[in-house]
């Protein structure tokens, strides 16, 4: 049956609402007397990681709401819909990050404490004593991290066009709310970040359950079992004579089968390891205990993300039931306006806004600063010749406090500037022809895993070189984009580019570092101290102790 979407304006009036509440917390972190205060001395690191302060529950809540960003309410709902449980791998990855966090917390914060360290390739940089790593770690990242920012940005607008009955254009939806999130990110910083992020987890979290049991309840009379048997009952319709006949099983050919099922669990839980929301997420906490705590709780919310699949049959379902859907990715929200309740729909949009901006805002605020920090800051100091961080051998505090404080005011300014940039240029990208969001989302798995052999053999590897690191992540980009670029999209029955390309990218690492790490050892001898905090458990722990 062909119902007529709801023309109310009750959906753009809670939006607005939400608007206006993000509105006030961005002032409040960004333009009053507090604010203005905490901003006179600040340094990168305070506006990038709000000097390593937060509780576990801050820091989950803002995990979370990057993990749940407003894609999962459109484009894996829309994959659900079309694929069945192929589109369910972030349930186990966001489970599996959260554990490799916890494990990880040890050695990252209390390093990123000492050195007053803000980003990954900061870490790199150290470990290295490479401002080059530094620079290929942070160029890899940005441009395939970019993706996601641009499939936020469109969500942003598909919501803003369904609460308004489709009278305000994607465009402008998605041009008004990004707006808000360049200017609040750009003044207050992780501040104005922590603050909206935690507000948004809460609305995310209870609106997607909310609106749940209202579809549940309004067109399957609250039968689960109901849902699910519509939902099988029109794939079978759909999909008849396809591989996905049956969504409730991973299929053995196709584009979505098994191994592309595995290919987004290993890689995209490796990913999460250079993930630079993730790592901003670490270097919040205010020590490992609290980094812990959240990690436990962010691997317990990987249960939950399993809700989008449900919504996936949910459209299915009612497909079933004689409704039409005309764009799976919106199919949320088109159900709750074929529903005929205007407040729900209010509800489903202002959750999915509050979703993409919890992904948007930690998105563009790491982005932002890996662009300021690792790239032009980064490439000033290579031309000035300057030394990689920790080259003197220094291991005062007084030292590591004057390096962060040198230019700190440039930096910051250039930072908030590049929010600005970057922000626009992700707008402006996000005006073109892109195909299902997902599927961009798994370029950008593909292109980023590959720094994840430096980053593993920096922090784990004694005998990591430099030049293994810069060989390793050359080789590996290249073998990816090489087969991308001559039409090749999987390998061995459906296995992402990935695997063959990080398999090169380890081989290359442990080669070249092998063969040059003599060499590299003898000449650093004054940085043994540095590369003992990397190995010894609990170094760095006693020094923060002792001295901060």
């Amino acid at each position: 049956m062909d119902v007529e979407l709801i023309k109310s304006p009750i959906p753009i009036i809670m939006m607005v609402i939400y608007i206006a509440i993000v509105i006030w917390m961005a002032w409040y972190q960004g333009f009053s007397k507090k604010a203005l205060e905490r901003k006179k001395n600040q340094t990168f690191e305070d506006y990038l990681t709000g000097g390593k302060s937060r509780n576990a529950i801050i820091v989950f809540l803002i995990t979370c709401v990057t993990f749940y960003s407003g894609t999962t309410f459109t484009g894996r709902v829309g994959f659900f819909y079309n694929f069945g449980v192929a589109g369910l791998n972030s349930v186990i990855t966001c489970a599996a990050t959260g554990l490799v966090m916890y494990f990880l917390s040890e050695k990252v914060w209390p390093i990123a404490k000492k050195y007053r360290l803000s980003t990954l390739p900061d870490i790199m940089e150290l470990r290295y004593q490479s401002r080059y790593v530094k620079m290929l770690v942070s160029l890899i990242i940005v441009c395939f991290n970019i993706i996601w920012l641009i499939t936020e940005i469109r969500t942003l607008g598909l919501a803003m066009n369904l609460a308004s009955g489709g009278t305000l254009p994607i465009v402008v939806g998605s041009a008004i709310a990004f707006t808000i999130i360049i200017i609040y990110v750009a003044t207050g910083g992780v501040n104005s970040v922590s603050m909206v992020d935690s507000f948004s987890a809460c609305v995310m979290l209870g609106g997607s359950l909310m609106v749940l049991a209202y579809i549940i309840s309004h067109f399957f009379g609250g039968s689960l079992g109901d849902m699910f048997h519509s939902a099988q009952e029109a794939a079978s319709t759909l999909y008849a004579g396809e591989t996905q006949a049956s969504i409730f099983t991973l299929a053995n050919s196709g584009d979505y089968n098994r191994p592309y099922w595995v290919s987004n669990v290993v890689l995209g839980t490796l990913v999460m390891l250079v993930y630079p929301s993730n790592f901003m997420s670490i270097c919040l906490a205010k020590n490992v205990r609290e980094v812990k705590k959240s990690s436990l709780a962010t691997a317990a919310s990987g249960i939950w993300l399993s809700i989008y699949g449900i919504f996936g049959a949910c459209v299915l379902g009612a497909v079933a039931k004689g409704y039409t859907i005309q764009n799976p990715e919106a199919g949320l929200l088109e159900l709750c306006s074929l529903g005929g309740n205007p407040i729900m729909l209010g509800l489903v949009c202002t959750f999915i806004l509050a979703a993409a901006l919890g992904t948007l805002d930690s998105t563009l605020i790491s982005l932002s600063g890996l662009v300021s920090n690792d790239l032009i800051t980064n490439v000033m100091h290579i031309r000035k010749g300057t030394p990689p961080v920790g080259a003197d051998g220094i291991q005062s505090a007084e030292a590591i406090q004057q390096r962060v404080q040198r230019d700190a005011k440039k930096e910051v300014f250039r930072t908030r500037v590049i929010v600005v940039i970057l922000g626009v240029i992700g707008f402006c990208f996000s005006l073109t022809d892109l195909p299902l969001l997902t599927l961009l989302t798994d370029m950008a798995t593909n292109g980023m895993v590959l720094v994840t052999p430096t980053i593993a053999a920096g922090l784990f590897w004694k005998k990591a070189t430099p030049h293994g690191a810069i060989a390793s992540m050359v080789v590996a980009e290249a073998v990816y984009l090489g087969m991308y670029f001559s039409g090749i999209r999987y390998v061995w029955g459906g296995f992402f580019l990935g695997f063959p390309a990080i398999f090169c990218g380890i081989i290359t690492i442990i080669v070249v570092s092998l063969a040059t790490e003599k060499k590299f050892y003898e000449k650093h001898s004054a940085q043994t101290d540095i590369f003992k905090d990397f190995f010894i458990r609990g170094r760095v722990s006693a020094w923060i102790r002792e001295n901060m």
